[in-house]
């Protein structure tokens, strides 16, 4: 954070979440990062004196007090209404940062095209095992892919070339996806801003697919940076005042429907969502008893989505 141009705007949105907040401040500072940068936090009207904190211990940080919870989507997008930076890092306040691995996903785009607009590192466990590595846009090509496991059913070299982009474990590379976690994502200012950033209109769910998938239709690729990592402690930014809102299951069923109407659409949606429970039925009919609860609920929680969603069209 010395003098000059602001290579990258770390925003961070928090709420509730005071001691993983400072955790993260910590590991950011420790990490000593090699680039002029600027953290911009968007606290969503926490009660925890989050806010507090860090007028107290980070006087130097840029600080936006909600007086109510924005949600993700729109705070993000306040920060990076006030970001100087030409790169923006959407950080989440459950995630530690170590030396070096920021700067891997600086250096990646700084020597990329310009169509790679949006690159992530692999998202790792408290303890280190991995969370997650990109993922491929939904569509029902994927949706086959997964569920039919052809990831690991192909060769690689095949699959490499007929599976989507990002389907997972393909790659021991850099290499393109079609989304990648929210936790951590770094991304060109001026094509973010051009976007509009984050879809507003969803709420608390499927930010990244969206966004990744918007880019994607005007030309623009989303990459994971296979050496760079991140750790996240899974949902504790959340807090636990957000509980009731995540297990609501109407509210799961709305945001659910929402986001196909702004990715792959409602019919495209439901063939998916069919293919899913053709694909559960057969496993229910083959598989152990051991197993049959579970897919018991698959198909339950299938043919209560189709419903949902023919109700739409």
């Amino acid at each position: 954070m010395n003098g000059g141009a602001v290579k990258v705007s770390i925003i961070i949105v928090s709420f509730n979440a005071r001691e993983i907040l400072r955790d993260c401040l910590v590991s950011i500072r420790r990490a000593e990062l090699g680039f002029n940068y600027e953290i911009i936090i968007v606290d969503n009207n926490s009660i925890d004196g989050s806010c507090e904190m860090v007028r107290e211990e980070y006087p130097d940080l840029m600080l936006v007090a909600n007086d109510q919870n924005k949600l993700f989507a729109a705070a993000n997008n306040q920060g990076a209404d006030l970001a100087s930076g030409e790169y923006l890092l959407l950080l989440n306040s459950d995630t530690l940062v170590d030396r070096g691995n920021i700067e891997k996903l600086v250096r990646f785009l700084d020597d990329a095209p310009s169509k790679i607009a949006c690159v992530g590192p692999v998202v790792l466990n408290d303890d280190k095992s991995r969370q997650s590595a990109g993922y491929a846009l939904p569509s029902i090509a994927e949706r086959i892919s997964m569920v039919l496991y052809l990831n690991r059913l192909l060769p690689r070299f095949i699959a490499r070339r007929v599976l989507p982009a990002g389907i997972p474990g393909l790659y021991e590379a850099d290499h393109q996806v079609g989304w990648i976690s929210g936790c951590c994502m770094l991304i060109r200012s001026d094509v973010y801003k051009a976007f509009g950033g984050l879809n507003e209109a969803l709420e608390f769910y499927g930010e990244e697919p969206e966004f990744c998938m918007r880019l994607d239709r005007k030309g623009y690729e989303t990459w994971l940076v296979h050496d760079a990592t991140i750790v996240h402690l899974g949902g504790k930014s959340s807090g636990q005042e957000y509980a009731p809102f995540l297990h609501d299951q109407v509210g799961a069923m709305r945001r659910y429907s929402t986001l196909q109407q702004h990715t792959v659409g409602l019919r495209t949606s439901i063939i998916m969502s069919r293919i899913v429970l053709a694909t559960a039925w057969i496993k229910y009919l083959l598989f152990g008893k051991k197993t049959r609860a579970y897919f018991r609920m698959a198909i339950a929680n299938e043919k209560a989505v189709i419903a949902y969603m023919k109700k739409l069209l």
